[in-house]
């Protein structure tokens, strides 16, 4: 098993070292943190309002890399600045944070497919965490472990951030420029010169939703199509006040339509707003408008729900849910996004209709209703009204539940409290620790009188968790990707799912920190073969080296089948599983003769003895390897060192801590001592 951050430390001290020496073979025991990527389609949330696969993002950063399919590559990124919003598991709030590299390797084996019931869906090696809610709290649980019925976690309050300040045209090579106005250069034509605006408004923002969800936008021409006498009427009044372009009302088929015609118009929404004409099935909102102020979001959003929006005529129709619908994915999951910036969670289905596909935003329960009516709202009447009586209908409040009913029932008993005092009320408690739910509602009613942290931490998150459905094993052989997010270690995916990291930065992952939340997975012996990587490059502060890299199991003095049928495995598949670790141990053992350094993780707080097979030893005793024992964990009051120290008397030991980044400069030098030994 390995920690990925101790490689990438021991892979910028071995670059200063061995660039003209023989590729060194490093062999890291300790715990588990290893392959944790997604695929190369899964999409990032980037804090500026961009959302860019993960495969397009490695790309776009590692340009210069020689990049083949047996190599695996770590790409220092910290000083292109690129900022994420990133979940904090502890307090569970949203904050924007700097991504400090980007990873990828060749990867053969099985992919996991989790789908949850709001119709969300990731994919990732089994090794890939994601965060869980139970009766256990908040941790961050390998995919590989988890089962339908568990719950985790999706974004519920994001705000990302744009600039109102529209990109500007300053050469002259694509138009011609006269102070405000501008005209598109042709060979062919003599276009009309336009006004363009300066900053992004209400006004500019409803010209986009227009355009975006009725209009056929072509390279010349945007066409307004809409039954409405009120939005055909605004959309002509927002192209002239706009770009002083007058526009033609026709009839087509019975549909009254706008019609404006400026090549100038399309190339610079083109070129400054990065908006071209797209098949309905490829639209998308300009990234420029994805993260504007509430007022401005709100009225891009009531305009889009105007045009593309559904509100059913009765409380019963459709499961009384509003309705955004549109043949682009990623145009869906934009607005969920923005809906995020107002507590909005919908969930999503896909639907054939002759043949094609639409993606569905349905946003339910009465919560989510009110939030939309007072937040947004619709300036159709028709939809208005129908929303107000949604609002009005007593439906369920919230679709999202929390299963953690005995975790509470723990804390109330701790209290000493009784259901009524603890839960506010003795009404349907009973049936709340049968099905072991609360929702939201009832828990933030009790995080108003409650002084508990738990309590309080998990009504005032900025996610909510949404229960698996689907958990699937597929066979993968292609390229998997991951970033490391500094400090918080977590990134959130297009559609709303928060995803841990490959830890690479400047700690150890916060995986191995011993905290209540963070922990990868409750699994022992999880890594059960040795993985070898022949040639691994890496990128660092404008330097390139290429290094062997062995990955090996964990080291504990024994594999006992229980300790996997504590996981809830029934008792043949862990006695598998058992067989598995101990072959695994044996096989790390007889890497050792191909190692000529070996870095030993040990946990501070635990009895080392208990941690590192003695055969391991002796046989790095008898070798002769160059051997560094990193004490981890030190920041906790159960750390002890000196017991650490005891049981490696030959070794340098250093202890440091992974949550606070404490001794680092002493691994540091103890990594430089370990590189000259080797």
């Amino acid at each position: 098993m390995v920690i990925k951050i101790l490689r990438d430390f021991t892979k910028r001290m071995f670059s200063m070292f061995f660039t003209s020496k023989k590729e060194i073979a490093l062999g890291f025991y300790g715990p588990p943190n290893a392959g944790k990527c997604v695929t190369p389609d899964t999409e990032i949330v980037l804090h500026d309002g961009r959302i860019v696969s993960i495969g397009e993002l490695f790309r776009e950063y590692s340009e210069e890399i020689d990049f083949s399919e047996d190599k695996e590559v770590y790409v220092d990124i910290r000083k292109d600045n690129l900022i994420v919003p990133s979940l904090d598991p502890r307090s569970l709030k949203i904050v924007p944070k700097r991504a400090s590299h980007i990873y990828a390797q060749k990867y053969n084996g099985k992919i996991i497919e989790i789908i949850t019931r709001s119709g969300r869906k990731i994919k990732a090696t089994p090794n890939h965490p994601l965060l869980r809610v139970s009766d256990e709290g908040v941790k961050f649980i390998r995919s590989g472990d988890l089962q339908i019925g568990n719950c985790i976690g999706i974004t519920k309050s994001l705000s990302l951030i744009s600039s109102l300040t529209i990109p500007q045209i300053t050469t002259d090579v694509n138009f011609e420029i006269n102070g405000k106005m501008i005209k598109a250069k042709s060979k062919f034509h003599n276009p009309k010169s336009i006004t363009i605006p300066s900053y992004v408004d209400e006004d500019f923002v409803s010209f986009v939703a227009y355009v975006l969800s009725e209009s056929h936008h072509g390279r010349n021409k945007i066409i307004f199509s809409n039954t409405d006498p009120l939005m055909l009427s605004h959309f002509q009044y927002l192209a002239k006040k706009l770009f002083n372009l007058d526009s033609i009302l026709r009839i087509n088929k019975n549909v009254p339509q706008i019609e404006v015609y400026s090549k100038t118009l399309n190339d610079w929404l083109s070129e400054s707003v990065n908006m071209t004409p797209q098949l309905s099935g490829n639209k998308e909102i300009p990234s420029l408008l994805m993260g504007l102020s509430d007022n401005i979001s709100s009225v891009l959003l009531r305009r889009l729900f105007d045009c593309e929006g559904y509100v059913p005529k009765t409380v019963r129709e459709r499961g009384a849910e509003i309705e955004f619908s549109s043949k682009s994915r990623r145009f869906v999951e934009q607005v969920q996004i923005l809906l995020n910036r107002f507590g909005i969670v919908g969930k999503f289905k896909k639907k054939e209709i002759k043949g094609q596909y639409y993606y569905r935003l349905l946003i339910g329960g009465s919560d989510n209703h009110r939030l939309f009516r007072d937040k947004i709202g619709f300036q159709l009447k028709k939809k208005s009204d129908r929303l107000d009586n949604l609002c009005e209908a007593g439906l369920k409040r919230n679709r999202f539940y929390l299963p953690i009913m005995n975790l509470l029932e723990n804390i109330r008993k701790k209290e000493n409290k009784t259901q009524g005092e603890f839960y506010l009320d003795s009404k349907h408690i009973s049936r709340m620790v049968r099905d072991n739910r609360i929702s939201y509602h009832r828990l933030g009613e009790m995080a108003r009188k409650s002084n508990n942290e738990v309590i309080k931490t998990l009504a005032g998150s900025d996610n909510v968790w949404d229960d698996i459905i689907s958990v699937t094993e597929k066979d993968y052989d292609g390229f998997v990707f991951d970033l490391t997010i500094e400090d918080n270690h977590t990134f959130i995916v297009s559609n709303g799912i928060i995803a841990h990291n490959t830890s690479l930065a400047n700690r150890i992952c916060k995986d191995w920190t011993g905290e209540e939340i963070g922990k990868v997975s409750k699994v022992a012996h999880e890594t059960r073969s040795v993985q070898f990587k022949e040639e691994v490059e890496i990128k660092y502060k404008e330097k390139s080296l290429k290094f062997k890299l062995v990955d090996t199991p964990g080291i504990a003095t024994k594999v006992d089948y229980e300790d996997f049928m504590k996981q809830k495995m029934k008792k043949k598949q862990a006695q598998r599983r058992a067989k598995e670790a101990t072959q695994g141990i044996v096989e790390a053992i007889k890497w050792l003769d191909d190692m000529d350094a070996v870095i030993v993780v040990i946990d501070a707080t635990e009895n080392p003895y208990s941690q590192v097979n003695i055969t391991i030893v002796g046989n790095l005793v008898a070798r002769d390897i160059p051997v560094l024992v990193v004490a981890n964990k030190v920041d906790l009051k159960k750390a002890n060192i000196k017991k650490v120290e005891a049981a490696f008397p030959d070794y340098d030991v250093v202890g440091i801590s992974a949550k606070y980044g404490k001794n680092m400069d002493e691994f540091y030098e103890s990594v430089f001592n370990l590189a000259k030994k080797a």
